[in-house]
């Protein structure tokens, strides 16, 4: 053999042409038994096996249904009753009674508040005190 063969063949590998290497050749063999549709079918069931696999797992951890209770789920579901503090009033005018009464009873108060309420949506302004708006078609 001549010196620049043997120098081209130390030169160039034999899976590179022209220095880019060369792709593998398809296997027609795999290509005409269907072989890569049978590995992502088996691909597919087996990530469907995983995820039903964490779904029992986490199924363990409920019971009838129901999710059991942690220590930090009781204390959210506990309500905690809290009394509104009184406003502060002076001493001296605890005792005294008001001045003006414009209700005869309490139960008038009462139903006069309930009716604004309810009337409330009907009102324009902030707070619903204003006056009355008509019906939009």
């Amino acid at each position: 053999k001549q010196w620049y063969q043997r120098r081209v063949r130390e030169m160039a590998p034999d899976f590179m042409t022209f220095g880019v290497p060369t792709r593998p050749s398809t296997p027609v063999y795999d290509l005409l038994e269907n072989r890569y549709q049978d590995r992502w079918i088996q691909a597919t069931r087996d990530a469907e096996l995983a995820q039903k696999e964490q779904e029992k797992q986490a199924r363990r951890f409920i019971n009838n249904g129901h999710i059991q209770d942690t220590r930090t789920s009781l204390l959210r579901k506990q309500v905690i009753k809290v009394e509104d503090p009184q406003l502060w009033h002076m001493p001296r005018w605890r005792k005294v009674k008001p001045f003006l009464a414009t209700f005869p009873s309490d139960s008038a108060k009462d139903r006069a508040v309930k009716h604004n309420d309810q009337e409330r949506p009907a009102r324009r302004g902030k707070f619903g005190q204003g006056i009355y708006v008509g019906a939009k078609n």
